[in-house]
């Protein structure tokens, strides 16, 4: 299944579906049994390769965006919004918004087995603007 990524902000990335093997979204709330707790994290991880120019890429690989994003640490570039799209046949089967992401964790990898690159970011969604998240999806949608 293809995925695509976009991050607009500071440190602005467009990834292809050659850069995006996988997307996870992931809701936390306290484990208490109290009932629903109200501190909520919504965070999404993406992974995929990092590609070089001998990997025959048609456009420069902009992962490197994502680990200058992962850097910032001041509030005027430390937020970016991100979308992400899980496409099958061609149509949205999934696309997540978080208007008000920031980086919560960036590691790259590198295999001179493989000869290749990997990066795995973790983003989250900022804990004040949650209702302003937003989940289509569907065939067609």
């Amino acid at each position: 299944m293809p995925y695509l990524f976009k991050a607009e902000g500071i440190h602005s990335a467009d990834l292809p579906r050659e850069n995006v093997t996988s997307c996870k979204t992931n809701t936390e709330t306290p484990r208490t049994n109290d009932g629903r707790g109200t501190d909520t994290a919504v965070s999404l991880c993406v992974t995929g390769p990092i590609r070089s120019v001998a990997d025959g890429a048609p456009v420069r690989d902009e992962t490197i965006n994502l680990a200058r994003w992962a850097t910032e640490y001041d509030d005027a570039k430390a937020y970016s919004s991100i979308t992400a799209t899980a496409l099958s046949a061609a149509q949205v089967l999934r696309q997540v918004v978080y208007p008000y992401a920031f980086v919560v964790s960036y590691s790259e990898k590198f295999s001179i087995k493989e000869g290749v690159g990997t990066y795995n970011l973790v983003v989250r969604q900022k804990k004040d603007l949650l209702d302003q998240i937003v989940n289509t999806g569907g065939y067609g949608g």
